[in-house]
């Protein structure tokens, strides 16, 4: 991918920091298995039911230009 595409995500706060389990913004649990410090979509990991696997900003969006029911919006208590 460009590297311009990932420019909206620069300013966004890094909410993927370590491994771990994560909220959606629709509430669903995941858990990501590797993070990726960079800008790019390489923090990977999967939905709880299994079925899903998924790869996130460090921000914990799934699109740099839009909002997702599927970005991660916080680590899972």
């Amino acid at each position: 991918m460009a590297k311009a595409y990932f420019l909206p995500l620069v300013s966004l706060p890094v909410i993927i920091d370590e491994p771990g389990e994560y909220v959606t913004r629709c509430g669903d649990v995941v858990t990501v298995t590797i993070v990726s410090t960079r800008h790019d979509l390489n923090c990977h990991g999967f939905y709880n039911d299994g079925h899903v696997n998924e790869s996130w900003h460090k921000s914990g969006r799934l699109y740099a230009t839009t909002e997702s029911f599927n970005d991660i919006v916080s680590k899972a208590l």
